[in-house]
This record gives structure tokens, C-alpha cells and sequence, in this order.
């Protein structure tokens, strides 16, 4: 494979990883922002567990971190320190930098605590609390899969197997490089997104959220973080402007047939270029 075919591959399962993430554990399954078939949902599932685990488990968490947000029952408040809240909460609750460090640029670190993670389960010693905030995902097979003592390592494996198929070392390395990325780009949302010396913090909304417009890039529209608290079930969080990523690709959905009771705060509407038979606003949610 040549280097600019191997470019061109990552760069799409980049994309295609990082969207399953946001408008896929997030503003779907977390959030139920919109609605979509099962293919998609299940497809978009996937694609996220390969890099952020268990979406059951992923799902629980967020949706704990909405209702104690930076406080000491938040899992990655930034009250315990920028390196904490961006990886140190799943790496032991360390929160010196250097270890932190390792692990954001170790790209397959965290693939190593979703095995040890599994183990401790296996043995008894860690509980799978986050089930109780997922109940609905509970009711679903294939979510319950995924959140399976060892299905996610085993994907991880099937990556390696396929990378090494593909372009061996090479391929390797550019695993390597997606994990990195796509890792970093949903903690980001965690650390920086939450850290009052950045961005602008939308009035009313009672947390340190911020909203960091250029991060929007990297985190597909998720670092308009403090529009979300506002509004946590809207599927658009760049909701006065600004690149939102996972908002284009709900509203391609949308135009394609492929979504439905989409959310929206009052005044918010789809795009033009993606309205259907005059649709406006399918959901409104409130504050």
C-alpha cells in the first residue's frame, strides 16, 4: 500500500471513528438527540467501541458527569487537576503529569485498561456500576455485548490483526496514530472544556463548562461544551455558530432519510440544504 493510499485511509477511518463518537455514544446513545435505524445505530456503536470501550459503560459515566458536573461525584472533575480530568481519572486516579502524559500519547494504553478493567471484573473485584445510568442501552443485546468482560479487547486484537494484514509495521503505526488522536480528541472535551482560563461559559449554566471554539475541529463540534450543559439533549452544540462536525452529519442523515425526531432548543432549525417536506423543528428541548 502506498503512503498517500495509507494517508487517505486514515484520514477516513479518522473521520468516520471520531463522528461514530460524538453523534454516536454522545448525542445518540447518551443523549438521544435524534433517532436512526438500527443498522446505523449499531454501526455508529461499533466504529466508537473500537477506540472509547464499552458504550454502556461509556453512556453511564457521561450521563453522571451531566448530573455532578465539577464536583467530587464528577469521574473527571478538573477540581482535581487539568491532567486528572483529561485521562488520570481512567489510569488509576493518577494525577501527576507524567504518567498522564504516557498515557495520552500511548495510543493503546487505553485498549490496556479496558483488558485490565475486564479482568478485575472477571475476578470480582470491580463492579459494574455504570449499568444503573444505562438502563436502556441494558435492553439491548448488542450493547450488552460490547460491555462483556473481553469483547472489547478482542476487537482491539481484530485491529491489530487487520493493521498488520494491511501494511504491517506501517499499519501499526497508523493505529497507532488513530488511537492517539481519537483518544485526545474525546478527553480534551473533559480537561480543556472545563477549565475556566479558556473559551466563554454561557451565563446561567451552573458549572465550569466553556465553550472553546477552536477545538471544534478536533472534538467534531463537542468542545462547544458549556451550549451542551445548557442543552444537553440538542443535537447541534455550536448553537451560535461555529464548526459542528456531528451537527452536519445528523442533518446529512436527516436529508438522506436516514434520522428523525431531531432536538433543538427553541429558534434553533435545520439548515435549509437539509430539510425534508418542509421540516423545521421535529423536537424542541428545554434548559
Amino acid at each position: 500500500m502506498s503512503v498517500a493510499l495509507a494517508l487517505a485511509f486514515w484520514l477516513v477511518a479518522t473521520v468516520a471513528m471520531g463522528l461514530a463518537n460524538t453523534a454516536g455514544f454522545h448525542r445518540l446513545l447518551t443523549h438521544r438527540s435524534y433517532d436512526t435505524s438500527r443498522g446505523i445505530r449499531y454501526l455508529l456503536t461499533l466504529l466508537s467501541a473500537m477506540h472509547s470501550g464499552s458504550p454502556i459503560q461509556w453512556v453511564g459515566l457521561h450521563r453522571k458527569h451531566h448530573s455532578f458536573s465539577d464536583t467530587d461525584l464528577d469521574a473527571h472533575s478538573t477540581l482535581k487537576g487539568f491532567w486528572f480530568a483529561h485521562c488520570g481519572w481512567l489510569f488509576f486516579g493518577i494525577r501527576h503529569p507524567l504518567p498522564c502524559m504516557f498515557l495520552a500519547v500511548s495510543g493503546f494504553g487505553l485498549q490496556i485498561l479496558f483488558l485490565i478493567y475486564d479482568i478485575q471484573r472477571l475476578l470480582g473485584r470491580l463492579k459494574p456500576s455504570w449499568r444503573g445510568t444505562a438502563r436502556d442501552l441494558m435492553k439491548e443485546r448488542f450493547m450488552v455485548l460490547l460491555d462483556t468482560p473481553l469483547v472489547i479487547p478482542a476487537l482491539f486484537a481484530l485491529q491489530l490483526w487487520a493493521a498488520w494484514s494491511i501494511g504491517q509495521w506501517w499499519g501499526i503505526l497508523w493505529l497507532w496514530a488513530l488511537h492517539v488522536v481519537q483518544n485526545n480528541a474525546s478527553w480534551v472535551v473533559n480537561s480543556f472544556c472545563h477549565l475556566p482560563s479558556v473559551g466563554s461559559h454561557v451565563e446561567g449554566v451552573g458549572d465550569l463548562s466553556r465553550d472553546v471554539p477552536w477545538l471544534g475541529w478536533l472534538t467534531n463540534g463537542d468542545s462547544f461544551h458549556s451550549h451542551h450543559h445548557q442543552y444537553p439533549s440538542s443535537a447541534c452544540h455550536a448553537l451560535e455558530g461555529g464548526m459542528d462536525m456531528s451537527w452536519v452529519f445528523i442533518c446529512a442523515l436527516h436529508r438522506l432519510g436516514l434520522a428523525s425526531n431531531v432536538k433543538l432548543p427553541p429558534g434553533v432549525t435545520l439548515p435549509a440544504w437539509a430539510s425534508r417536506d418542509g421540516w423545521q423543528v421535529e423536537g424542541k428541548v428545554s434548559r
